[in-house]
Order: structure tokens, then sequence, then C-alpha cells
């Protein structure tokens, strides 16, 4: 009551944090990733020494990501209801597909960090509750495959590979709530994998696995949070009639 008081008595109203209208202003964000997708093959077969069996599609499951998301972006707002932003971005992403081999279970991971340019629209409440419609287009440059079988591992890791679609443009969908924290969904509009022949010997076994790549779509839904890089403009302060 005290300092209530005082602050009345001087004539000042504390100040209050806005997002700007009719100005630039920087953000921040990162996310955590849910990645899913499907994985179609033909004239998929097994070689077990010299004895042929045939590789049935596998099973997708959603794959978990924490590291390495991040975004710069750059922000202004029309109105209080209407803006948009364009940035700069980094993830990982990628799908996780299981497959049956001799009655155990092969465990395909497949990732690649992909450098994106979002540009989308906001329109809402820019001071709290607002949807945010975008494109993507990315750059798929560093990609892993990771073989899991019966206890082993094999990886391989190449830079700009050709096991991927390198550009890979995509359309998105966020709702943004109070206090920067938003909910994305995403989905690639070209295959995630190139349309070609995999081959791969299973880790420190001698069976090799072999197919062609016929669909490899890709999503996914992530929670995040953006936060200003600098400070928003402070809303003037008022004096107090008293």
């Amino acid at each position: 009551m005290a300092v209530s008081g005082s602050l009345c008595a001087q004539g000042v109203v504390p100040e209050l944090k806005t997002t700007p209208v009719k100005k630039w202003y920087m953000m921040n964000s990162g996310e955590l990733i849910f990645s899913a997708g499907e994985l179609k093959i033909s004239n998929a077969k097994v070689d077990i020494s010299n004895s042929i069996s045939p590789l049935s599609n596998p099973n997708n499951v959603v794959r978990f990501s924490v590291f390495f998301h991040t975004a710069q972006e750059v922000h202004y707002n029309f109105s209080n209801a209407f803006g948009f932003y364009i940035g700069v971005a980094i993830r990982n992403v990628g799908f996780i597909n299981h497959f049956k081999i001799e009655d155990k279970e092969m465990k395909l991971k497949q990732r690649s960090y992909a450098l994106g340019i979002p540009v989308a629209l906001k329109v809402g409440n820019m001071q709290g509750y607002y949807l945010n419609l975008g494109v993507e287009p990315e750059m798929m440059f560093a990609y892993k495959r990771k073989v899991i079988y019966d206890g082993e591992k094999s990886k391989k890791s190449e830079w700009f590979s050709d096991d991927v679609n390198l550009f890979n443009p995509s359309v998105f969908a966020q709702i943004n709530f109070k206090g920067g924290f938003y909910l994305r969904a995403k989905y690639y509009l070209n295959d995630f994998l190139a349309d070609d022949m995999e081959a791969y010997t299973l880790p420190g076994k001698n069976i090799s696995v072999d197919y062609k790549v016929d669909k490899s779509t890709l999503f996914y839904i992530s929670i995040g949070n953006t936060i200003k890089s600098r400070k928003a403009k402070k809303v003037g302060v008022k004096p107090v009639s008293t």
C-alpha cells in the first residue's frame, strides 16, 4: 500500500510491455518435435546365406527429437489482429521404422538436419492467442541412418546425401498462446527419402537388406516457445490524477 501510494503521489502508473504494432521486432524459438510418416517399399528382399526371402512394408513409429531445433524470426504486425514473419531455422527431422527379419525386430532410424526459411501470416490477438499459417522451403544438409538389430548398431552419416531429397518444401499451421508457448503441425510436400534403392548389411550379421523406396511421407507435431530477442517497446507513462 505504501508503494502504491507513493506511485500515485508521484502521478505515475507502472510501465507495461506489449507486442509492437507497425514496428519490426525479433523473436527466437525452439521446439520439441514428434515426427512420423509412411515408408512404402517394393522389390524388397533379405539375403541370408544366399537364401533370399521377401521383406514387407515396415511399421512406422513416432520419433521424439529434442536437439537441435532453433529459429530466428523477424516479425511485423500491421495491427493487433494481423501480421507476418520471416526467419531462418535449423531442425532435426526424420522418422523411425521397424522391420521383421528372422523373427527379430530391425529398427531403422533416418533423419536429417534441415535449414529452412519459414514465412507465415499471423491472425488473431497479437497480445495473446493467434494463428500462424505458413510455408517453409527446407534443405536437408546432414543425413544420418542408424540400423539396430539384435543388440548391434551401424551408422551412416553424409553431408548433402543422395539418400534424401535435398530440397523439401513444407506447409504448417501453428497456434500461439499467451506467453510465447505454441503448438505446430507441419507436413512436407515431397518425399523425405529419394526414390531410389536402399541397401545395407545388418550390423554384426551376414545378412543384407535391399529395397526400392516408393513413398516416404514425413510430418510432425511440435511443442515450442518463442522469446523476444530484445525488449518490446513499453507503453508510455500516464499521469494519475490525485
